[in-house]
């Protein structure tokens, strides 16, 4: 019996040993959602790659391990380089990955190259010669499939660099035989050689983002400094490439680590065209583009350590493959980027990991190559390379993506069809989708899929489409309607002028109705014939609140910048009728200070008065945007601008009658007014910055009691 249960015990462990083995473990996939406000978010998504195999020296049998591993390539029929600066020597893999040979590089008098500490390798197309960017060494080695050694470039005839700093550290070479080379530091682009070997000078280098604020103080600046100040002065230089990458039409994809201590950063991909501009561009929810230099293609926060220190993304490797989907590595975090050829992120994997045992994960990555639908990720800490293969749905994902690019929408649908399928949320296959049915004539469909997707410019061409038909068809009844209310308004009217009788008889109502057409009139009533009202105030706020809780949440799907789901009432309620009251006590405690005239309730009353224009555009324009489309942004703008201004002018006289100012005296107290509203914002924070520090310091101390 005993021997019977350890065979039984025997053999679960094998198969449990076995099945370890073989099983990866998946990795932490995410992509990013948009927002209505246009900014986005990390979300858990579905696998789009899966760790299948970690291939060390050890996989193959070498003595030798992969020190030093700093760079891999992938040539024409997919066979892999592994660049192992530190031993001086290439591992080649087959397409299948498995061991075909190592590679050293040997000169004229067969005496071995070294090129310790090198960082980059290129395999060029047709011949298979390698180029060794020989970094510490300053130069590139350039030799056959077979080591031989056929020539070396050093450092170019530039004064822009010198011996000391050419340190070559990345290189692609394109199919005209034009060389682009990464100098480790240099801030002027990439160095460009032609067909033979000749420098022609520097490539598409970034540049530094300059403000108005900027211009200003670099020309003052210019007027007041002398040479010695100007000596020691700071200069804002540009961030140099760390890596580059040709995609199926040649184009250079760059990227930069973009680390800076003011934020984020931006435009850390750029695509170049054959003039050194960038091509690349994020398409936006509304149809609008920007550049990818002022697109943020990493995460919109920092991550903090323990201590309080910030972890900034740095990236540092990038390829492309047949489709142009562009694949980035974040080296701070480990992290690999999947983002199509207009910016838009298809998903993301990997993860930073100090446990062996997890797959999927590194210590320390510092190349990518992609192998087909294969994905190499090298790891120097590690000496070992992670593979990733591509699941069902990222390949799902990536053919439904590239026809939807192409234009092939008919062609995609069955694929975003499948995609909902894996991933129920995903906002390219609504967009995919929605694009779909605009192009069928499913105009309501269209509507449906677009507004799941937050597409703003699909829904809007669906929207125009389903509006005009609908007019169409209701015409007749819409142009009744129109004529029973202005007939009927205008018969009201008659009748009660025939009868010498007034729609609104109370003064007071009739007073802040006024305030629009008569404000020195109305106002001057307010103040020395008491016809204002306190209540009519209080109501005017509350209308006014929730008008904009309405622009908030009930406006048209087209004009909503913010979810529902994130709407929070405190924060409307203090933007709108908090801010009038607010703002009333301010100037009535300056007009205290400054002889003003005013009673604290006469400036809230004429504050809420010269509201009026302003409360009835709120509630007219979210009406109106359930009825007009993207083009009408520009209309409601123009009138909103004509309302503000307006409202502007209604505020100072009301201000100036009620505290009996002159103009001057009105703007100045008024911005002392603003500078007293900020000075009262800056106390209430202090206030709970205070409060909560001394609340976590009474806790802290009574848990340390409890537990002791």
């Amino acid at each position: 019996m005993k021997r019977i249960a350890a065979i039984i015990l025997t053999v679960v462990f094998l198969c449990a040993s076995f099945s370890f083995s073989v099983c990866a473990e998946p990795t932490d996939a995410f992509t990013h959602v948009e927002k209505e406000n246009g900014q986005y978010e990390s979300v858990t998504a579905r696998e789009m790659y899966r760790s299948t195999k970690v291939l060390r020296a050890s996989t193959f049998g070498l003595k030798e391990s992969f020190m030093g591993i700093s760079d891999i390539a992938v040539d024409e029929n997919e066979n892999v380089y592994l660049l192992l600066g530190e031993r001086s020597s290439i591992v080649v893999l087959n397409a299948d990955l498995s061991y075909n040979r190592t590679v050293t590089v040997i000169d004229e008098e067969d005496y071995k190259v070294d090129f310790d500490m090198a960082q980059g390798l290129f395999v060029e197309k047709g011949t298979g010669d390698l180029y060794i960017c020989d970094t510490d060494n300053a130069q590139i080695i350039i030799a056959d499939k077979n080591g031989r050694l056929k020539s070396i470039i050093t450092n170019p005839e530039t004064p822009l660099i010198d011996e000391a700093n050419f340190m070559p550290y990345r290189l692609v070479k394109d199919d005209d035989g034009y060389m682009y080379v990464i100098s480790q530091g240099c801030i002027y682009g990439a160095l460009s050689y032609d067909p033979q070997g000749n420098f022609l000078g520097f490539y598409g280098a970034n540049t530094v983002k300059a403000s108005a604020l900027d211009t200003l103080s670099f020309l003052w600046d210019k007027m007041t400094k002398t040479d010695a100040k100007k000596s020691y002065t700071a200069k804002t230089v540009p961030s140099a490439f760390v890596d580059l990458a040709l995609d199926s039409e040649g184009y250079m994809v760059t990227c930069t680590s973009k680390l800076t201590d003011e934020d984020l950063g931006t435009g850390q991909i750029r695509k170049l065209s054959p003039g050194g501009g960038d091509i690349l561009y994020k398409r936006g929810t509304d149809g609008t583009s920007q550049a990818s230099n002022a697109f943020n293609f990493l995460e919109s926060k920092v991550v903090k350590q323990g201590g309080g220190d910030v972890r900034k993304q740095d990236l540092g490797a990038i390829d492309t493959d047949e489709n142009d989907f562009i694949y980035a590595l974040d080296r701070t975090f480990g992290l690999v980027y999947i983002y199509d050829s207009e910016c838009n992120l298809l998903g993301g994997f990997g993860g930073l990991s100090k446990n062996p045992m997890r797959m999927g994960m590194f210590y320390k990555p510092v190349s990518l190559a992609v192998k087909g639908d294969t994905i190499l990720v090298a790891d120097s800490e590690e000496m070992s390379v992670t593979v990733f293969e591509i699941t069902d749905y990222g390949r799902c994902l990536k053919a439904a993506q590239a026809a939807y690019i192409k234009g092939d929408y008919e062609g995609s649908e069955e694929l975003w069809n499948k995609v909902l399928a894996y991933d129920a949320g995903n906002q390219l296959a609504y967009r995919g989708l929605a694009m779909v049915a605009l192009t069928n004539e499913n105009y309501e469909l269209a509507l449906d899929y677009a507004k799941k997707g937050l597409d703003y410019s699909t829904y809007d061409l669906a929207w125009r489409k389903v509006l005009s038909k609908r007019i169409s068809d209701n015409f007749v009844f819409i142009f009744i309607g129109f004529i029973a209310v202005v007939g009927g308004l205008i018969t009201l009217f008659a009748v009660l002028k025939k009868k010498n009788k007034v729609l609104i008889s109370n003064i007071k109502v009739k007073t802040a109705l006024r305030c629009a057409s008569h404000p020195f009139d109305s106002f001057n009533d307010v103040k020395y014939k008491g016809y204002g009202s306190v209540w009519i105030a209080i109501v005017l706020s509350v209308l006014l609140y929730i008008g904009k809780m309405l622009q908030k949440t009930s406006a048209g799907f087209l004009f909503m910048k913010s979810a529902p789901r994130d709407y929070n009432m405190f924060v409307t309620l203090l933007t709108s009728a908090g801010i009038v009251l607010i703002w009333s006590v301010s100037n009535w405690l300056v007009a205290c200070l400054t002889d003003g005239k005013g009673k604290f309730k006469e400036i809230y009353i004429a504050t809420n008065y010269a509201l009026v224009p302003y409360i009835i555009y709120t509630y007219i324009s979210v009406i109106a945007s359930h009825f007009i489309s993207l083009t009408g942004i520009a209309i409601l703008s123009g009138i909103s601008t004509v309302v503000l201004i307006f409202t502007f002018f209604l505020l100072a006289i009301a201000i100036m009658t009620v505290n009996e100012y002159d103009f001057f005296k009105f703007l100045t107290t008024s911005i002392v007014t603003i500078l007293f509203i900020v000075l009262m914002a800056f106390v209430v924070v202090l206030v709970v910055t205070l409060s909560q520090q001394i609340i976590k310091f009474f806790t802290t101390i009574y848990t340390e009691m409890f537990y002791r």
